[in-house]
């Protein structure tokens, strides 16, 4: 049996490709100066508790049209249902997703699908590594012809559902992820849509306890820090909660090269040290060298830009 354990490494994955809740530094510092108030109580290096009084007040995101973000489970969850050589590509495709090798990841679950065309995890899975090109008509197709093969196949509901917010489709996301959590309450990637979901609702409320249960039902996942972080810091404007959150993402999965770029964001919203911003995006760009991932590396530049005129303002 494979290890029942959900790892969303790409739920951390899509986050080169889209951003969460749309708050993006065009490489402006008028841009980045925009967010510096949700990000007041975080001074300089020394962390300290968030309190009500601190807290700013942030628009819904019902009034901000993310550019999206999203992600699905390389680690199958469950032994698959089948005993043909199919297996075994099946497991070869994970692989090639866990190493960033999508292209590699397709053409490998395509040669299961080919096999036996009725695997409904083959196709789920092929459907993951075309979302993680950002392919996502195409994977939306892949996780249809799953549902239809196996209607209680709770991951690929909450891969569909994933998909939907990256296409901006917060009513069938909400759908998808409500019966991926029907089906298996423990599904984190289910929960984590419902969070994003509320948020763009501007129901914060229920998106936060969302976020908190996908934290509580898998701790050591980075995703699930990662994913609340950002509602920290985006919707809420808490820069201490966001940043705790941040850290724990990083030492989860500490090659994850869109983490930095996400905590070097919040250092230059709050306008803290820059070398620390400055820190985390040289190693963005280190790790997304391999595999490529040129969406982190061409933030991270524009990030490192505003730094360089801020430095030029004050010198």
């Amino acid at each position: 049996m494979l290890s029942r354990r959900r790892t969303y490494f790409t739920l951390l994955a899509l986050a080169s490709l889209i951003t969460v809740f749309g708050v993006a530094c065009s490489g402006a510092d008028s841009d980045v100066e925009d967010s510096a108030d949700s990000s007041a109580d975080l001074v300089a290096t020394e962390i300290v508790e968030p309190t009500p009084e601190k807290e700013t007040e942030s628009e819904p995101t019902s009034t901000v049209r993310p550019r999206a973000t999203v992600t699905p489970t390389p680690e199958p969850e469950g032994t698959p249902v089948s005993e043909t050589e199919s297996v075994n590509f099946y497991l070869s495709g994970f692989r090639s997703l866990n190493r960033g090798e999508y292209i590699e990841a397709e053409r490998t679950f395509t040669t299961v699908i080919e096999l036996e065309p009725g695997f409904a995890r083959g196709w789920d899975g092929r459907g993951q590594s075309l979302m993680l090109q950002g392919k996502y008509l195409e994977a939306m197709f892949d996780f249809d012809r799953a549902i239809e093969l196996k209607p209680n196949l709770s991951v690929a509901y909450a891969n569909r559902g994933l998909t939907r917010v990256a296409i901006g489709d917060f009513d069938g996301a909400a759908r998808d992820a409500r019966r991926a959590y029907e089906l298996d309450d423990e599904s984190v990637a289910a929960q984590l849509v419902l969070g994003r979901v509320y948020a763009d609702l501007g129901d914060t409320d229920t998106a936060v306890e969302w976020f908190d249960l996908a934290v509580l039902t898998d701790p050591e996942d980075g995703s699930t820090w990662w994913w609340r972080g950002r509602f920290y810091r985006d919707v809420l404007g808490f820069g201490n909660a966001a940043l705790d959150d941040f850290n724990k993402a990083i030492e989860l999965a500490p090659a994850s090269a869109a983490l930095y770029v996400d905590r070097a964001l919040l250092y230059i919203q709050a306008q803290v040290e820059p070398e620390l911003a400055r820190a985390d995006l040289d190693e963005a760009i280190s790790l997304a060298q391999d595999p490529k991932i040129p969406s982190v590396i061409e933030r991270a530049e524009e990030l490192i830009a505003v730094l360089d005129e801020r430095a030029g303002i004050v010198q």
